[in-house]
């Protein structure tokens, strides 16, 4: 066998042709559809708005203890104004702070994670079919899409200790609404594009939608007590 003496210039000669081997190989073994978990998906968008943020970490931390001294207010407040109505039980505290460009919706819980149960949107315009379906450890997905493209998102978040959502505040109109004694949140934008946000037990759900009316908004958070395990 012919030894080979290997020198700067049989290096350069050869370590370019080895190099395109190494990438084409890793190009042919790539998996370009592979899709990262919403819950994945989720932290991203958090650590992204974070980074944009970074006078936030600050603010945050000082909610935290707030959040947490108002916690133990409400616990011996709730002592002498105990109530047998259930939605009224909360499983997580919420703090809405509004930054230039966004709004952040931050959560406290002492709670354990739990089963998570989905649960399905109350209602579907018509012309709308489901186009794809994520369920997940934290989290439900669902994605519709009618004949023209226009597309509804539904996404149920089991809300964790120090999880977030961030709005971007670029909205023409916020309305609240009351259905079935859950409050409704709904953003609305001059290109007509919605975003509706709730809380229930021990979830956050996010409706986006490129067009949809109102009435059908409230009808979608009609979804019942059922849940899909």
């Amino acid at each position: 066998m012919q030894q080979i003496e290997v020198t700067d210039e049989w290096l350069y000669q050869y370590m370019p042709i080895v190099d395109e081997a190494i990438i084409r190989e890793l190009e042919e073994s790539t998996d370009y559809e592979y899709r990262f978990s919403a819950k994945f998906e989720r932290k991203m968008r958090r650590l992204i708005w974070k980074e944009a943020h970074p006078q936030a970490s600050a603010v945050y931390r000082q909610i935290k203890r707030m959040a947490a001294l108002g916690a133990c207010a409400a616990a011996v407040l709730c002592l002498y104004t105990m109530s047998v109505e259930g939605n009224r039980v909360k499983f997580f505290e919420t703090v809405r702070t509004m930054w230039e460009d966004s709004e952040l919706y931050t959560y406290f819980s002492d709670g354990e994670e739990g089963e998570f149960q989905s649960r399905e949107p109350g209602y579907l315009p018509e012309g709308y079919v489901e186009t794809e379906r994520y369920l997940l450890d934290t989290s439900f997905v669902v994605i519709y899409e009618n004949k023209i493209g226009e597309m509804i998102t539904w996404e149920q978040l089991l809300i964790l200790d120090g999880d977030s959502v961030v709005v971007d505040t670029e909205y023409d109109s916020r309305t609240i609404y009351e259905v079935d004694g859950k409050i409704v949140t709904v953003y609305s934008y001059s290109s007509g594009y919605k975003y509706a946000y709730c809380e229930k037990d021990a979830y956050v759900y996010i409706l986006t939608a490129d067009s949809m009316e109102i009435d059908d908004i409230k009808k979608v958070f009609k979804f019942g007590n059922k849940c899909n395990k």
